[in-house]
């Protein structure tokens, strides 16, 4: 029997009614999915092995991506693994000259996450536990430093990667708050002139839009420094760069070419990153990956893999649609989320779950589970409508309330996370 406590709990069923997908407790509601999350253990272990992995997370709306995204970040924690994850939008793309390509890089080092904090803003505590491991020593002098450092030396800018790590290793020593957040600043791309970083670090150089991949490749190298396994980068909403101008998609399909060159090249070391996007996105021969050819060459996938057996071990993962059978079930994981994981707090029948399912096909068809957003936003309604008031019969509440059918985010050009909310 599972326990869910009060947090986990409030923080699922209010992501739900939200209409986003939760960022934790996502193993009680997780239905199916088994072979794609093996292989994406598989990936782990090649890059705790100081491998490199690229993979390509393939849908349709409604298919589950940002669902099994935030599965494998959980996953890559639990393997002590640090993870940076973003969304592509038009203001954070992966490669520009006015600052989008370092607004995306920033976004990804913000959201740094480590087991301990899996919601984000784990740079600080990675950055100090290296400092820890360092300050065991009875006496530190810039020796030791370089010598801990050394492995860092095949990578781009180390250098100066290095002498920032050593001045917050000396605010660290000599409680300078301010110099360990310049330090900070400095690694998450936050300095915007090289004359402030002098002034501030001694350095010469910052992050920039053309170099920030770079430092993706050294801070993979340090994490490993630092006691963890390995980096994820985890990349979501790919299918916004279709939209941007011919030039600007193909500079960015070529630094995506180029990230999957290095990995399979072995170029990065404990490194991998995860992309997710629709078949749109993969497929269109005018705007998408498959335009480029030397990408649509690398992402082909196996001719002989069909849908009853697929092949997930190329570097493209199609996830299947919803079935009703599978809906079915993420509504009794739901119900136990509301139960606390308690059979006997459960508020709804299986028959009447199947009810519930027959009513919300009757309004909405197909979409109820090809596209089960609104579908899991009204059964939370419904369960939540249940507990404050158990002594009325279920179809007194699947009368004439009508269900809006869920717009393809797509089409209006904004994002709507709990449509990928299917496992």
């Amino acid at each position: 029997m599972i326990k869910i406590n009060t947090r986990t709990q409030q923080a699922i069923i209010e992501s739900l009614k939200a209409g986003v997908v939760p960022k934790v407790g996502l193993q009680f509601i997780q239905v199916g999915r088994a072979i794609e999350t093996q292989e994406m253990i598989k990936d782990l272990n090649i890059i705790k092995d100081k491998g490199s992995k690229t993979r390509f997370i393939i849908g349709e709306y409604g298919s589950g991506k940002s669902f099994f995204l935030n599965l494998t970040k959980n996953i890559a924690l639990e393997h002590n693994c640090v993870v940076l994850n973003a969304d592509i939008t038009t203001e954070k793309t992966f490669v520009s000259s006015d600052g989008k390509a370092l607004a995306l890089f920033s976004e990804l080092m913000k959201n740094a996450s480590i087991k301990s904090k899996s919601e984000g803003n784990a740079l600080s505590t990675i950055v100090e536990r290296w400092a820890r491991k360092l300050m065991e020593q009875n006496t530190i002098s810039e020796q030791d430093i370089l010598k801990n450092l050394k492995p860092l030396e095949q990578y781009n800018h180390c250098y100066d990667f290095c002498k920032v790590l050593s001045q917050y290793l000396s605010g660290y020593n000599s409680d300078n708050e301010i110099l360990m957040t310049n330090a900070l600043r400095w690694i998450r791309g936050e300095y915007t002139t090289k004359t402030e970083a002098r002034n501030d670090l001694g350095v010469r150089t910052i992050i920039e839009d053309t170099t920030y991949y770079d430092f993706i490749k050294l801070f993979a190298g340090f994490v490993q420094l630092a006691g963890y396994e390995g980096l994820v980068v985890c990349i979501d909403e790919l299918a916004v760069l279709n939209r941007l101008r011919s030039q600007s998609r193909n500079k960015n399909f070529e630094q995506i070419l180029h990230i999957i060159n290095d990995s399979l090249q072995g170029a990065s070391s404990g490194l991998g990153f995860i992309f997710s996007g629709t078949p749109e996105f993969l497929t269109d021969t005018y705007k998408g990956l498959y335009s480029y050819e030397a990408l649509r060459t690398r992402l082909k996938e196996n001719p002989f893999s069909t849908k009853d057996q697929r092949d997930v071990t190329g570097i493209v993962i199609r996830l299947n649609t919803l079935s009703l059978e599978e809906l079915y079930l993420l509504c009794q994981n739901i119900r136990k989320v509301f139960a606390k994981g308690q059979i006997s707090e459960e508020i709804i029948s299986n028959s009447q779950i199947q009810h519930f399912l027959q009513w919300i096909y009757s309004k909405l068809g197909a979409e109820a589970y090809l596209k089960p957003r609104e579908a899991i936003k009204t059964f939370v309604g419904l369960v939540s409508q249940l507990l404050s008031y158990p002594d009325t019969p279920i179809e007194n509440y699947l009368g004439n309330i009508q269900v809006e059918k869920d717009s393809d985010p797509e089409l209006l050009n904004t994002d709507s996370e709990l449509v990928d909310l299917t496992l």
